[in-house]
């Protein structure tokens, strides 16, 4: 393989090194208001341009779920203006925006089989997201990495196609492996953790994010990505770090249910 020029080895540590210095300063780059103004337009334009679905058992349901898990998570968002809608699709897949804006797609509601323990478990999660101001960090590290891209134009234009396409090539996997990948599998940990409490404390049971996780695992064998490029824990992984969190998620299933006056699952 052909060896970089010296000059190119150098542009290449300035652009890196630039490009962490933009990630990190741009953590507080985007506020709170900011973010929950441009979801609810977007989410405006989803429900314009996706399929709502017309189920409305399921969005009951949802709308329920989501209000309870809200309540419990107000104390970290107060104020927020929560809407949750479900989406025509067939994906098993959730999300929540900042400003309060939740989607669930049908296909997660098959999925789970109406169980709602379980669709629980994946709002709670999302909507942890929301409360740990992950989308915050995310989109002011995708304004770092974009910017970077730009520096590495500039940094190769004297350089040779095939150090440029390598150049390229190098950055692309720098940026998901050493910053971005590892730093989105940091936060599904994190709101896998808040999220298991969020639902709990709503009343629903924990142990269905378990049983959701080896439903999502029986039903993507075979397709999944090797764990130090996938977005998201391992499912093996996942399942015995809720596990190991599952006592103390239990007790306050049981709290929750007191309060409300019914019988905690057995």
């Amino acid at each position: 393989m052909r060896i970089f020029t010296k000059a190119f080895r150098w542009s290449a540590l300035g652009l890196f090194s630039y490009t962490f210095l933009l990630i990190g300063c741009g953590q507080a780059m985007l506020s709170d208001e900011y973010l929950a103004n441009r979801s609810k337009k977007e989410f405006v334009k989803m429900k314009e341009k996706e399929k709502v679905s017309s189920n409305k058992s399921h969005q009951q349901m949802i709308q329920e779920i989501g209000e309870r898990i809200a309540g419990v998570a107000q104390v970290d968002l107060p104020g927020t203006d929560w809407e949750f809608v479900v989406f025509q699709k067939g994906d098993a897949n959730a999300f929540a925006m900042p400003g309060g804006k939740v989607g669930v797609n049908s296909g997660l509601i098959d999925l789970a089989a109406g169980n709602e323990d379980e669709i629980a478990a994946v709002m709670g999660h999302e909507i942890a997201h929301v409360a740990l101001r992950h989308s915050n960090k995310r989109m002011s590290q995708a304004i770092g990495l974009g910017v970077g891209g730009v520096i590495l134009d500039v940094a190769l234009r004297n350089q040779s196609s095939t150090d440029r396409m390598l150049g390229r090539a190098a950055y692309g996997v720098g940026s998901t492996v050493g910053v971005a990948l590892p730093f989105s599998r940091e936060n599904e940990t994190e709101a896998d953790h808040r999220g298991l409490y969020y639902s709990a404390m709503a009343g629903y049971d924990p142990r269905g994010a378990v049983s959701f996780w080896r439903k999502m695992e029986a039903k993507n064998k075979g397709k999944r990505m090797p764990q130090f490029l996938s977005t998201h824990p391992n499912p093996g992984n996942r399942i015995q770090f809720l596990e190991e969190k599952m006592d103390h998620a239990l007790g306050l299933y049981r709290q929750a249910k007191q309060a409300r006056g019914e019988r905690p699952n057995t």
